[in-house]
C-alpha cells in the first residue's frame, strides 16, 4: 500500500489526531515564566563582559551593575521645587522595595541611587556642599540610576523597568512634573515591548498575505482554507512547543518567534501549494476524491521532502553559533520546518480528500490548448516563461554577463557594508501614561548632561587575593583612582569621570573634591571601594549614546588606556561591564558565528546538491549565484534604509537571518529547476531542455517564490527597525531570485556549459516513480483494455447506426455525444499508465491512425479529449478530433500540452 493511501484511508484520524494535540498543547501545556527560564547572559561564559560581571558581584555583592535604567525627572516650566524633589526621593525608595508584581527574586541584586543618595551637606545647615551630579546645573532635571546585574536584552532587566513603570504609575507627580525610563534597561524594556507589538500585526499580515496568495492562485475559498488551516495548526504546536522546551533552558525571544512564524508560514504554504496544485490535476483528470489526494501525495511527497530537508540543512546551520539568541533559532526553525512539512503532507491531503471537488469551488477549469509541432510547450499562461526561455537559450553570455553586472554594485555595497548595534536609534519619543519611553529619556537627559549619563562604562580595577600577600589599603587605592582618572579624562570619547578622587566628576575644584572626600567620605568609600579592599570602581561617561559603533570603538581606548596606567602593576586586573562592553562582545562572537555559520551552510547544501546532482562545476554555481543574490539583497536594502530612508544603518542581526533564509530556500528553489532540466536533458539538447525545464518549472515555482516574499516580507509590518530591514531584505532576496538568479542565470550558464545529462550518474529525478514494468506486457495490456472498454461500448449503443465501428478503421459521422462517452471510457484506461524502467512518456507503438477530417483555417472544427497523469506525474492526452465527416484518436505526450481542459470539452487543435 503506497503512503498516501494510507494517508487517504485515515485521513479523520489523522485530522482529529492533529486537532486533539494542537488543543492539548493550547489549553494544558503550562507557559513559563521567560524571566525565570531564560539564560543570564547569551554570551558564552568566557566572554570578556561575562567575567567582568562576576568579578564585579565578587567585590561588590548586591551593587554590581550590568545594565542601567535611567529615570529621568523633568520640569518644563521652572527649576524643581521641593515637592518635585520629594516625590523624586519617595519614588526611588518604593523602586527598591518588592510589591505585588515584583517579588524580591525581581528585585535581586538591583541598586538605586537618587539625588539625595550621592548629595553632601553642611553639617547643622543642610545646605548642598557641591552641585549634586544627579541634578541638572539648571535645576530643571533630576536622574535616578537604577542598576541590575542582568543584560540589558533580557526578560528579567525588561521585568525591573516594568516594576519602575508601575511605581510611577502609583506615584501622583506634581502637575508639570514629566518622567521617562532610558538607559540600557530602558532601551531593552522599549525593544522587547516593540516586538510584542510586532509579533500580532506581523503574524496577522503574514496570515493575510498567505490568505490572498492562495486565493488569487485558487480563486476557491476552501482551497485557501485548507492550507492555512494545516499550516495554522503547525504554528500552534510550533509554539507550543516552544514554551515547553523553555522548562528545559531553549529561551526563544519574541523577535526570535516572529521570525520562525514567517517561516512556517511561507515554507508550509510552499509544500501546500505543490500537492494541492497536482490533486487539481488528478480531480480535473477524473480521479474521484480520495485517490486524486493519494496520487497527489505519493508524486510531491519526493519534491517536498526534498525541499524541507535543503531548508531544514541550512537553517539549522545557526545552532551551532555560540550566541544563545542564534542558536536557539535555529532549534527552533529546524523543528518549524519539520511541523510544516508533516502538517502540509497529512493535514492537507486529508482535508482535500474530504472535501473532493468541491474544494476548488467555485474556481473553473484550466483549457487545453495544444501547439501541432510540440516545439513550443507549456500550460496556460506561459508565454512569460516561454519568451523568457527562448532569450536565454539565444544569447547566454550576454545574458550572463548583463545579470551579473546587473547584481555587482548592489553586492559590493552589500559586502563592504558596516551595521550597527544600536537597534533602536531610529525610535521615536513618545509618551505612554504620561511617561516617556528610552528615546524621550535622551531627549531630555540631552538638555542637561552629556548622553553618557544614561549608561556610564563601569571599569573595575582588581587585585586578586595572593597568598602571603597583604592587599592595598585605601591610601593605595585613592593614589591609582587620581592616576587612573586623569589618564581616562585624555581620551578623547570621554566625558567625564567619576571615581574613588573624583566621585563628583570633573566640574569640582580642588577644595571642593577635599571637602566631599572630608564630609562624603563613607558614601563615596561605599560606591567606588569593595568592603575587601580587593577592587575599585570607576565610571567613564561617554560622548555619545552607550550602543553606537563610536561608543564601541571608545571602550577599546579606555581599556587600553587603563592598561597602560597599570603597566608597572601586573598584580592587577582590569575589567569592563555596561551595555557597550556587552555589545563588543555580542558584536565579535556574532562575528565569528557568521563566519562559522557561512561555512556550515553552504557546505550543507553544498553537499546536498552534489548528492543529488554530481556535476561540482553546476553545483558551485549554483551556490556561488545564491550568495551573490544575497550580498545584492543587502546593497540593495542598504540603498533604501540607509541612502534614501536616513536610517543610521542596518541592523546586524540582518546579517546572519538573511544569508541563511536565502541560501536555505533561493538553493531550494534552484534544486527544482535543475533536476528538471537534467531530467529534460535526457531526450533534448542542452538548450531545448533547458527552454522545457524553465516553462514547466517557471509558473508553479515562482509563485512559490512570491509566497515566500510576500509572507517573510511581512516582517516589515514590526515596529522594530530590525524587522522591517529583514521583512524587505527577505522580499527583495526572494524576488531576485525567484526572476534573476533562477530563470536568467543559471540557465544561461548551463546553456554555455553546453552539457547533456547523460554525464550525470544516475537518473535524477524529484518528482519520478519508476515501475519494472516490461513495455510489450505494458502495451499488450493498454490495448487490450481499450479494446474491451470500445467492445462494452458498441454493445451498449448497438442500437446506434452510427456506432460499432472498431478502433483501427474508426468513421464517424458528426454525433458527438457517442464520440464523448467513448472518450471518456479510454481515458481512463489511459489515467492507468504504468511507466518502464526507462522513464520514457509514450508508447513504443503510436495509436492507430485514423482517416484525418476537415480542417478550416489551419485549425480542426471541433475536439474532445480525455488526459490522463502518468507515472511520473506528468499529464498526458488521449484526443478524438471531430470533423464534419469523420474523426481520430491519437496519444500525445505532455510535452506537446500547452494548456488543459477538463474531460470532455472542446479544444483546438492549432498548427
Amino acid at each position: 500500500m503506497k503512503a498516501g493511501s494510507t494517508i487517504i484511508r485515515f485521513r479523520w484520524p489523522v485530522l482529529i489526531l492533529w486537532i486533539i494535540l494542537a488543543c492539548a498543547l493550547m489549553f494544558l501545556a503550562p507557559v513559563p515564566d521567560p524571566a525565570r527560564t531564560e539564560r543570564v547572559s547569551f554570551l558564552p561564559p568566557d566572554c570578556p563582559s561575562r567575567i567582568a560581571l562576576e568579578a564585579m558581584q565578587q567585590c561588590f555583592t548586591g551593587s554590581s551593575g550590568n545594565s542601567e535604567a535611567a529615570v529621568i525627572f523633568e520640569r518644563i516650566d521652572g527649576k524643581l521645587t521641593p515637592a518635585d524633589r520629594a516625590k523624586i526621593e519617595e519614588v526611588a525608595q518604593a523602586i527598591g522595595r518588592p510589591d505585588q508584581k515584583a517579588s524580591a527574586g525581581d528585585l535581586a541584586g538591583t541598586n538605586v541611587r537618587s539625588p539625595a543618595s550621592v548629595e553632601i551637606k553642611l553639617p547643622f545647615t543642610g545646605r548642598e556642599l557641591v552641585a549634586n551630579p544627579m541634578v541638572s546645573k539648571s535645576g530643571q532635571a533630576a536622574i535616578v540610576m537604577v542598576s541590575t546585574p542582568f543584560t540589558f536584552i533580557t526578560n528579567r532587566s525588561a521585568r525591573v523597568v516594568e516594576h519602575i513603570r508601575n511605581v510611577l504609575d502609583r506615584s501622583s507627580l506634581p502637575a508639570g512634573l514629566k518622567a521617562a525610563i532610558s538607559g540600557s534597561a530602558g532601551f531593552g524594556y522599549d525593544y522587547a515591548n516593540a516586538t510584542k507589538h510586532s509579533h500580532d500585526r506581523t503574524l496577522w499580515v503574514t496570515v493575510l498575505a498567505v490568505v490572498v496568495i492562495l486565493l488569487l492562485v485558487y480563486r476557491a475559498p476552501l482551497a485557501a482554507a485548507v492550507p492555512l488551516a494545516a499550516i495554522s495548526m503547525a504554528a500552534i504546536v510550533v509554539m507550543k512547543l516552544l514554551d515547553l522546551l523553555q522548562g528545559f533552558g531553549m529561551h526563544t525571544g519574541t523577535a526570535e518567534r516572529i521570525f520562525v512564524i514567517v517561516l512556517l508560514y511561507g515554507s508550509g504554504t510552499d509544500y501546500s501549494l505543490l500537492l494541492v496544485s497536482r490533486c487539481r490535476e488528478f480531480l480535473d483528470a477524473g480521479e474521484p476524491a480520495s485517490s486524486a489526494a493519494g496520487k497527489a501525495f505519493d508524486f510531491t511527497l519526493p519534491a517536498i521532502m526534498t525541499a524541507a530537508g535543503t531548508n531544514v540543512a541550512g537553517l539549522f546551520m545557526i545552532y551551532f553559533a555560540k550566541f544563545g539568541i542564534f542558536s536557539t533559532t535555529g532549534l527552533a526553525v529546524a523543528m518549524a520546518l519539520v511541523l510544516a512539512f508533516l502538517a502540509a503532507v497529512m493535514i492537507v491531503p486529508a482535508g482535500l480528500a474530504i472535501l473532493g471537488p468541491a474544494v476548488f469551488w467555485p474556481g473553473r477549469r484550466r483549457s487545453i490548448i495544444i501547439p501541432r509541432d510540440g516545439t513550443d510547450i507549456g500550460i496556460g499562461g506561459r508565454n512569460f516563461w516561454r519568451g523568457m526561455a527562448k532569450a536565454v537559450t539565444a544569447r547566454p553570455g550576454l545574458i550572463l554577463i548583463v545579470t551579473v553586472a546587473a547584481l555587482a554594485l548592489p553586492a559590493w555595497r552589500g559586502a563592504n557594508q558596516v551595521f550597527v548595534y544600536d537597534a533602536l536609534a531610529d525610535v521615536k519619543p513618545t509618551y505612554v501614561g504620561g511617561i516617556g519611553n528610552a528615546a524621550a529619556g535622551i531627549e531630555i537627559v540631552s538638555r542637561h548632561w552629556p548622553v553618557g549619563e544614561l549608561s556610564p562604562v563601569n571599569i573595575l580595577v582588581r587585585r586578586p587575593p595572593v597568598a602571603g600577600a597583604a592587599q592595598p589599603s585605601a591610601r593605595d587605592w585613592q593614589e591609582l583612582s587620581a592616576r587612573l582618572t586623569e589618564s581616562l579624562l585624555g581620551c578623547d570619547a570621554v566625558e567625564d569621570v567619576r571615581s574613588l578622587t573624583s566621585p563628583l566628576g570633573k566640574g569640582l575644584t580642588g577644595a571642593g573634591k577635599l571637602a566631599v572626600m572630608t564630609l562624603g567620605d563613607a558614601k563615596v568609600a561605599q560606591t567606588y571601594l569593595s568592603p575587601k579592599l580587593d577592587g575599585m570602581r570607576l565610571y567613564a561617561m561617554l560622548k555619545w549614546k552607550p550602543l553606537t559603533n563610536r561608543s564601541l570603538a571608545a571602550v577599546g581606548q579606555i581599556r587600553d588606556t587603563v592598561h597602560k596606567t597599570l603597566a608597572g602593576r601586573p598584580d592587577m586586573e582590569v575589567h569592563i561591564t555596561g551595555a557597550s562592553a556587552e555589545m563588543i562582545d555580542i558584536k565579535n562572537v556574532t562575528h565569528r558565528d557568521f563566519q562559522l555559520v557561512v561555512v556550515l551552510t553552504l557546505t550543507a547544501v553544498l553537499g546536498v546538491i552534489l548528492v543529488l546532482f554530481r556535476r561540482p562545476v553546476l553545483c558551485a554555481v549554483m551556490v556561488a549565484s545564491t550568495v551573490l543574490g544575497y550580498l545584492a539583497t543587502l546593497g540593495i536594502t542598504y540603498w533604501c534604509f540607509i541612502s534614501l530612508g536616513g536610517a543610521g544603518g542596518l541592523d546586524w542581526k540582518v546579517e546572519v537571518f538573511v544569508f541563511v533564509a536565502l541560501v536555505a530556500v533561493g538553493v531550494d528553489y534552484n534544486i527544482f529547476l535543475v533536476a528538471r532540466l537534467i531530467q529534460e536533458s535526457k531526450e533534448n539538447g542542452t538548450d531545448e531542455a533547458i527552454r522545457r525545464a524553465l516553462v514547466r518549472t517557471g509558473p508553479v515555482i515562482s509563485s512559490c517564490g512570491l509566497i515566500m516574499a510576500a509572507t517573510l516580507g511581512s516582517l516589515a509590518a514590526g515596529e522594530l527597525p530590525l524587522l522591517k530591514q529583514l521583512g524587505a531584505a527577505f522580499a527583495v532576496g526572494m524576488l531576485i531570485d525567484t526572476f534573476i538568479i533562477r530563470p536568467l542565470i543559471l540557465p544561461a550558464f548551463a546553456s554555455l556549459l553546453g552539457k547533456r545529462s547523460a554525464n550525470v550518474a544516475g537518473q535524477l529525478s524529484i518528482e519520478r516513480e519508476t515501475r519494472s514494468v516490461k513495455r510489450e506486457a505494458m502495451e499488450k495490456f493498454i490495448w487490450s483494455e481499450i479494446e474491451s472498454v470500445w467492445q462494452s461500448c458498441i454493445a451498449d449503443r448497438s442500437k446506434d447506426s452510427n456506432m460499432g465501428v472498431p478502433p483501427d478503421s474508426l468513421h464517424i459521422e458528426e454525433r458527438s455525444e457517442g464520440i464523448i462517452e467513448q472518450a471518456e471510457c479510454i481515458g481512463k484506461v489511459i489515467r492507468a499508465f504504468i511507466m518502464d524502467d526507462s522513464g520514457r512518456r509514450e508508447l513504443q507503438k503510436p495509436f492507430p491512425k485514423y482517416e484525418t477530417g476537415e480542417r478550416r483555417d489551419g485549425y480542426w472544427q471541433r475536439g474532445y479529449c480525455a488526459y490522463f497523469i502518468d507515472a511520473n506525474g506528468e499529464t498526458g492526452i488521449f484526443m478524438f478530433q471531430i470533423g464534419p465527416r469523420c474523426g481520430r484518436g491519437c496519444v500525445l505526450k505532455y510535452d506537446e500540452v500547452l494548456c488543459a481542459n477538463p474531460i470532455s470539452k472542446k479544444l483546438a487543435w492549432v498548427s
